[in-house]
């Protein structure tokens, strides 16, 4: 939003205001403390040079008919637009109510509820992500989570891929079942539940699940099969990379579409970030984060979230 300049008279203002608005130019407008004057703020800023021009006219004569004319007009465009938001609003209602029965901050969440509820159970049964001896339970559970075995690592000289490639698939997908500590674990459920929450409600369960799969399994690859000299290691844990891409799709869309509902904090957007281009920078060597998952996860999240909403702009998907 950008000032356009300042008028004396406020019937003035008004009418000056009604004909932009009758031009497409939406404005705001604010008084002057204490000289009883008007400022006029242009609302989008690509719209500033035809909203100059129009203000130089106007200073110029202001006593142009068609400036008078312009404020039963705007009242007709105003009522128009109410009723075509209206009519818009009561389809966007009958929609929703077809797809799902509850509105985006309501209902239930089954599918994030479920994502916390293991990632716990194995914190538990793991030993909070610290294994044990061979023989074990928790170092069991943890061996067969992770993105390779040990026992296929060591046979394989050091193949990140040994045990996906005799089948065990599950371990793409795995790994963000493992956490390490406890802070750890309270971040990203944290994490989880804030940003799992919003995302199952707006875009449904089965899109949400495809969501998840998406951004645990590529982030995870990436990790597991990048060389060490990129960061990459086999040996890593935790759900921070889908719930990057959740920052990510969230960050994107609420940019894009102002009328989303949903802001991120401007601090919680610069630790995220801080966070990971220090990770890469390798400013945090003894945290042993995984740096490529968080990329990879915020990538694949801000261009799902531009997709979403380019194909909503274009008349696609409304979620």
């Amino acid at each position: 939003m950008r000032s356009l300049g300042t008028i004396e008279d406020p019937d003035a203002a008004e009418r000056f205001v009604a004909y932009l608005f009758t031009q497409g130019i939406r404005t705001q407008v604010e008084s002057v403390d204490g000289t009883g004057a008007v400022e006029i703020w242009v609302r989008d800023e690509d719209l500033l040079s035809k909203a100059q021009r129009e203000y130089e006219a106007f200073l110029e004569n202001p006593d142009d008919p068609r400036y008078a004319g312009a404020i039963p007009q705007a009242h007709e465009l105003l009522e128009a637009e109410r009723k075509s938001r209206e009519k818009a609003l009561a389809n966007l209602r009958q929609v929703d109510m077809q797809r799902s029965p509850t509105p985006m901050g309501q209902g239930p969440t089954p599918l994030t509820i479920t994502l916390l509820i293991i990632s716990l159970a194995v914190f538990v049964v793991t030993n909070f992500g610290e294994g044990g001896p061979p023989d074990s339970l928790a170092y069991k559970v943890l061996d067969s989570l992770q993105f390779v075995s040990q026992s296929d690592w060591q046979a394989s000289n050091g193949n990140p891929a040994a045990s996906i490639l005799r089948g065990q698939v599950w371990r793409i997908v795995t790994p963000i079942f493992v956490h390490f500590g406890v802070f750890h674990m309270a971040m990203n459920a944290f994490m989880l539940v804030s940003f799992g929450r919003l995302l199952e409600r707006m875009l449904g369960t089965v899109r949400f699940g495809l969501m998840v799969l998406v951004l645990a399994v590529i982030p995870n690859l990436l990790q597991g099969l990048a060389p060490e000299a990129l960061q990459g290691s086999p040996f890593f844990g935790g759900i921070s990379g889908v719930l990057f891409g959740f920052f990510g799709y969230v960050w994107v869309r609420s940019t894009l579409n102002p009328w989303l509902g949903v802001r991120i904090p401007f601090p919680f957007i610069v630790i995220l970030l801080g966070m990971l281009i220090g990770g890469l920078l390798g400013l945090f060597p003894g945290l042993h984060l995984a740096h490529l998952c968080h990329l990879g996860g915020l990538v694949i999240g801000a261009v799902m979230g531009f997709i979403s909403e380019t194909g909503r702009a274009s008349g696609g998907p409304q979620r």
